[in-house]
């Protein structure tokens, strides 16, 4: 029993609580906004004048943003724009494949097929889709006595946990001499791979008359410094090309928003805070206000 509380409660309730918004609210929402954990813990619909769903989430790709994205539009008869991410180095990271764990997880709470192929009742068992990691949820939260999250109406965690900075006290020196996870590796065949589908997830999006929205989010000021500039240029070359070749497409440049965002907007060097993230739906609801009037 106590397992079965865990699975439905705990981490798969960022789902189905946002499930739920969105099977209640579907023909309602206007704006739709994609991505990896890093916009994940950017977006908060709350602070949305637009209404919002947030579909983003840990180590989503692109391979499993457009599915969810082609998939459920046709269902949201309001849905106006789309928000894509495309961070410092989102296309030369591999795509998660037709056999990613969390494509269990879409289709059970959003009825969304990222396998590519017909699907069997076992796809929809969240232990079996991945039990490594939900064995490591299941010891933190009963056995370590952590991990109690509380997710609103959104999916979003509000239960105020402390993230890196805060723990350390927003101390800059204590934040610059520690690890610091960041993609440095060029992978140029990634790259074309990726860049690829990319442009395809664009062109259907376009295709279907949606205002689209690139965005980059911000970073810390020691991650911004780490990047490599190859895969900065490569990707900066995307931005700068899409926003020719779409007319219904705009980029939002926030990666190196330092004006905006400050230490105690951050989590931990690439991922916002709710500070962080009440600033950033602010300003991309703004944006979309802006550059897509009614």
């Amino acid at each position: 029993m106590a397992v079965l509380e865990f699975l439905v409660i705990q981490m798969p309730a960022s789902y189905k609580n946002n499930s739920d918004y969105f099977n209640n609210e579907k023909d309602e929402i206007t704006v739709m906004t994609l991505g990896s954990s890093q916009m994940e813990s950017a977006i908060d619909p709350t602070y949305f004048k637009h209404k919002t769903i947030s579909l983003a989430s840990k180590s989503q790709h692109h391979d499993l943003d457009f599915p969810i994205y082609a998939q459920l539009a046709p269902k949201m008869s309001k849905l106006k724009t789309v928000v894509f991410e495309l961070s410092y180095s989102h296309l030369e990271i591999p795509h998660n494949g037709n056999y990613f764990w969390k494509n269990s997880v879409y289709l059970k709470y959003y009825d969304v097929n990222a396998f590519e192929r017909k699907t069997y009742f076992k796809d929809e068992l969240m232990y079996l889709s991945n039990p490594h990691i939900f064995s490591r949820l299941l010891v933190n939260y009963y056995i370590k006595k952590k991990d109690h999250f509380n997710f609103n109406q959104y999916g979003v965690d509000i239960s105020k946990r402390k993230g890196f900075f805060e723990s350390v006290k927003y101390s800059p020196d204590i934040i610059k001499n520690a690890d610091l996870e960041i993609r440095t590796k060029e992978l140029p065949q990634v790259f074309k791979h990726n860049t690829a589908y990319f442009y395809k997830m664009l062109d259907h999006a376009s295709k279907n008359n949606m205002q689209i929205v690139v965005t980059t989010v911000p970073l810390y000021k020691d991650y911004l410094k780490a990047r490599n500039p190859n895969i900065l240029r490569r990707r900066d070359s995307v931005l700068k090309d899409i926003e020719l070749k779409y007319p219904n497409l705009k980029v939002l440049r926030k990666e190196e928003d330092t004006l905006h965002f400050n230490i105690r907007d951050f989590d931990n060097q690439n991922h916002l805070n709710p500070s962080g993230a009440n600033k950033f739906s602010t300003l991309l609801d703004n944006f979309i206000a802006q550059n897509f009037p009614k």
